[in-house]
Parts: C-alpha cells; sequence; structure tokens
C-alpha cells in the first residue's frame, strides 16, 4: 500500500514551506499511548492521538486478541503503570511527562525482542518515515494498519476546507489540521524559517481576505469550499512556476 499525497496536501505543505514527510514525521512523533489513556501532555500530542482514534473509527478498526503470553504481562505491567501515573495526583504535570516517557522506553526496550514492528517506512519520493514504538501500538490497539493511519492523516489536510467550515465562526477543528497549525508555531526550526516568494505571498495573503469578505455571503458549503480550493490551486501553482 503507498501513500497518496493528494492534492489538498500538497498545496497545503507548498504554501506553508512545508516538505511532505517533514509533516507526516511530525505527526508521527507525537503521536501518544499515554494521551490515549487520558495522560496529559501537550495539545500536539493530544491531536496526533486523535487522528489515530478517528481512523479507527473510520475503517471500523478491530483489535485482535494477543496470543503470546509474554507481551500481554508486558503490556498489562505498563498499562498499569501508566494509567496509575495518569490517574495520580504526586507529581506535576512536567514530572509526570518525564515519567511517562521513561516508561514508554522502558517498554519498548521490553517488546523489541518479541515483536516485529515496522521501524521504517518508505513514503516514496526517495523519503524515510520513522515509525515510534507508539505508533505502532496505538496501530495495533486501535485494530488498524500504519498505512491506513498514514493515510488517514495525508487526507484530513486540507486548508480549502479548514478555512470554509471556520469562516463565520469556529466550528470545529479537524485534528489533522490542528498537527499542521501546532508545527507551524510549535516547532522553533519551522516558525523561524523565511518564507520564500514574499511578493507572492503578500499578494495571495490580501485576495485571501478579499475572498473571505465575499465568501461570507456564500451560505452553502460546498461552494464555499470549491471557491477556496480555486483559490489554494492559485497560490500553489503561483509558487511552482517561481521554481
Amino acid at each position: 500500500m503507498k501513500l497518496n499525497y493528494t492534492e489538498d496536501f500538497r498545496i497545503a505543505c507548498k504554501i506553508n514551506n512545508l516538505k511532505h514527510e517533514e509533516l507526516i514525521q511530525y505527526f508521527i512523533d507525537h503521536v501518544s499511548f499515554y494521551t490515549f489513556i487520558g495522560g496529559e501532555l501537550g495539545p500536539v500530542n493530544q491531536w496526533a492521538t486523535k487522528v489515530c482514534i478517528d481512523c479507527k473509527d473510520l475503517f471500523g478498526g478491530v483489535v485482535a486478541r494477543e496470543n503470546d503470553n509474554e507481551i500481554r504481562r508486558i503490556s498489562l505491567k505498563y498499562i498499569k503503570k501508566l494509567t496509575a501515573l495518569s490517574l495520580g495526583d504526586e507529581f506535576t504535570v512536567e514530572e509526570n511527562v518525564l515519567r511517562s516517557d521513561d516508561l514508554i522506553e522502558q517498554w519498548a526496550h521490553e517488546m523489541s525482542p518479541l515483536t516485529n514492528y515496522t521501524m521504517e517506512f518508505d513514503a516514496g519520493e526517495g523519503e524515510i518515515l520513522y515509525l515510534s514504538f507508539e505508533f505502532n501500538l496505538l496501530c495495533k490497539m486501535n485494530g488498524v494498519i500504519l498505512e491506513q493511519l498514514l493515510q488517514c492523516f495525508i487526507d484530513s489536510i486540507s486548508l480549502a476546507k479548514e478555512r470554509a467550515v471556520n469562516l463565520h465562526e469556529m466550528v470545529e477543528i479537524n485534528p489533522g489540521m490542528a498537527v499542521l497549525f501546532l508545527i507551524l508555531i510549535g516547532n522553533n526550526e519551522v516558525k523561524n524559517r523565511i518564507m520564500p516568494h514574499q511578493d507572492i505571498y503578500k499578494k495571495f495573503g490580501l485576495r485571501l481576505l478579499k475572498l473571505d469578505k465575499k465568501q461570507r455571503e456564500e451560505l452553502n458549503l460546498q461552494n464555499r469550499i470549491d471557491s477556496y480550493s480555486s483559490f489554494y490551486l492559485e497560490w500553489y501553482n503561483a509558487l511552482n512556476n517561481l521554481e
């Protein structure tokens, strides 16, 4: 199963000056089992993990019973420890984060001789994604294969849909789009990049504001999505034509 980089995904990456694999890797790195069981980590962990849950619902994932008694014993031990940590109040949030990271690392170390988890994935275009223990674990626990989860994330990315849905007021935030927004504001390396072709960004930024004003009068959601899709595609093509 090969990943399909949708047009919306390519547009979002291009306009936000992100490499395709860079955004997907950021998502992978923030999928969190501790968050999955209710532990308190950062917002990006919550949204990345929510993508996993939504993917399970989309595919109707069914968790297969684990027949290896040693894997079951190890998993139960760490699930109990992490659950107790998430429910306790004797440590600060920062201390809980460090302790949960340590427990996950120990769990991964004990499980590595017993499992054949995929640690690298060929994303195509000569790029390799590095899959964490937690990413593999949540795929298994949600009854989805890793390609399905990666594709779910890619398919959730759309500047046009996000803008159209939330034009009048914040109706809902798509978990995948939340991950995109958080890499833009929370990752220092990405946040401090100099955007190329400043004149193009200024031109289309001003046009976007005018389009927003016009679309506020459009009551049909699909018509709004179509209008924003055409606009973002034009912006994308303008950037590509300069290369």
